[in-house]
């Protein structure tokens, strides 16, 4: 497998959406960015034990699920009259 840096797991998080929600911890991207310069080889550290383990950590994969209203439905009785929507870790976000 190959070596993940410091400087691929920066480029991922810049690339990443400060407007994407957060997952149950309710850390988000803007704060993770904001952290790097103090954490950059925690984080590195983290991203790279997850690929290298070949496991993403449970923590990661608790999300929160959000049922939204589909426009125009004539009836939301029907669970087909929703759109569910995850929010996921940001954290879990970067490692994938």
């Amino acid at each position: 497998f190959m070596n993940i840096t410091k400087t691929e797991v920066e480029e991922a998080l810049e690339a990443s959406s400060a407007a994407s929600a957060p997952g149950p911890s309710q850390v988000t991207y803007k704060l993770i960015k904001w952290s790097w310069k103090y954490m950059s080889d925690h984080i590195t550290g983290l991203v790279w034990h997850a690929v290298k383990g070949g496991q993403h950590p449970e923590v990661f994969r608790r999300a929160i699920a959000c049922a939204l209203r589909k426009a125009g439905k004539p009836d939301y009785s029907k669970p087909r009259a929703y759109r569910l929507i995850t929010l996921l870790e940001c954290l879990g976000k970067l490692i994938e």
